[in-house]
């Protein structure tokens, strides 16, 4: 695995690239009220997520620079879209408040742990963290539907389906949180180099 600290230009970290600088677009698309482009661009940042990991395994282009930016690309479109979303009064604020907690200790580590100590460590996320993910992208597929709907003037049952999902994904978001910290901590401290 190559250890550059600044992005390899390859497909793989482009996808990874192109997740984080479409967010002000979407948010652009979502406060205009052009929810069809809005859900488009959406699919695209989420589908993204799933490729460019399995793209770069594929043709052998798996970098360090890869492995930090796809996390961090994942929680700058968490907290962007949670946080546009959290202003409008359509999320949870008790889930918002968790996943701020755990998307911003983790960005926080990057640059404590490489920048401050240098310290390189390895990224391997388990199926936990992984699901994790998905059931962001989920919920914030359901919460746009409701936007979109709601802007519509159709009252649907929403609340079926996003109380019990918020349930789920925030007792995965304090599971990562709670195993992520000990990590950190044996990683700064050498004892381990990866955080799974």
């Amino acid at each position: 695995m190559n250890f550059a600290l600044l992005p390899t230009l390859n497909l793989p970290n482009a996808l990874t690239l192109s997740r984080m600088l479409l967010i002000p677009v979407l948010l652009f698309l979502l406060e205009q009220h052009a929810f069809a482009g809005a859900f488009l661009l959406a699919s695209w940042i989420f589908l993204s997520d799933f490729l460019d990991g399995r793209l770069a395994r594929a043709t052998g282009q798996v970098t360090f620079s890869g492995a930090i930016l796809d996390p961090v690309a994942d929680k700058l479109v968490a907290l962007s879209l949670f946080g546009y979303l959290y202003f409008l009064d359509r999320v949870v604020p008790v889930y918002f408040l968790l996943l701020v907690i755990r998307d911003v200790a983790q960005l926080a580590s990057i640059p404590i742990l490489l920048g401050w100590k240098r310290i390189f460590f390895k990224v391997a996320p388990k199926r936990i963290p992984k699901w994790g993910t998905a059931l962001n992208f989920i919920l914030l597929t359901l919460l746009f539907l409701q936007l979109y709907t709601d802007f519509q003037g159709w009252d649907l049952p929403y609340a079926l389906l996003l109380y019990p999902l918020y349930a789920i994904s925030g007792v995965i978001e304090l599971y990562i949180l709670v195993t992520y910290l000990p990590r950190f901590w044996q990683i700064y401290h050498g004892t381990h180099d990866t955080f799974e």
